[in-house]
């Protein structure tokens, strides 16, 4: 049997692309569509329609700056999360809904802030399972960055213990056992964040 290596790095996607390799755009669009999606649905007022004409817009824009993209300053997926914040802003500003537009502005400014405090403790179960705070769970996972979805979600989602998330990163139990704990502390920032704009996101249909 063949072995199973590790899937390629951004990097290496970005280096079959550049060289016209149409099954490497294929995984690569494929990787990353749904988290670019999750990001842009909350900040569209959850239009389905528009934030697929603001992905596309996203990926399109993506191909032809691939030369801008640097992992050494972050994954994939935050590259193309921070690239589509324009096209969520031009498409609000189309729309007419400029307030909302102004609020993710803000919004990210706070967030952006959260992840550099990040000695906090996490939120209590009973706050996250609440039904009413469910949508404001969603939208901070969507709006962490790359590394801190990927560990919870590698933890609490798919129920790996920490000595398997260290052996697949190839990083060592106190450095898993650290980015978990930065991972929920900004978890818990990005949640307060959105929790205290929650009257106004409401009043724009963001959360229903």
């Amino acid at each position: 049997m063949k072995p199973v290596g590790r899937p390629p790095t951004d990097a290496r996607f970005v280096a079959r692309m550049r060289r016209g390799d149409a099954e490497a755009l294929t995984a690569w669009y494929d990787r990353h569509v749904d988290g670019v999606y999750g990001f842009v649905y909350y900040r569209v007022g959850r239009d389905a329609d528009l934030a697929a004409d603001v992905v596309q817009e996203t990926f399109t824009s993506a191909l032809s700056r691939l030369g801008e993209f640097d992992p050494e300053r972050g994954p994939m997926i935050s590259w193309l999360c921070t690239l589509s914040r324009n096209f969520v802003r031009d498409a609000l500003t189309r729309r007419g809904h400029e307030p909302l537009a102004s609020l993710w502005d803000s919004l990210d400014g706070a967030l952006s802030r959260v992840y550099e405090d990040l000695e906090r403790k996490p939120l209590a179960p009973d706050l996250v399972e609440a039904r009413e705070t469910r949508e404001l769970v969603g939208m901070a996972l969507v709006n962490l960055p790359e590394t801190y979805r990927a560990a919870l979600r590698c933890k609490y989602v798919e129920g790996k213990s920490l000595e398997e998330m260290a052996r697949e990163a190839g990083k060592s139990l106190d450095a898993v056992k650290g980015l978990l704990k930065r991972a929920r502390a900004a978890f818990k920032q990005a949640f307060a964040a959105l929790a205290g704009a929650r009257p106004y996101l409401d009043d724009l249909g963001v959360t229903r």
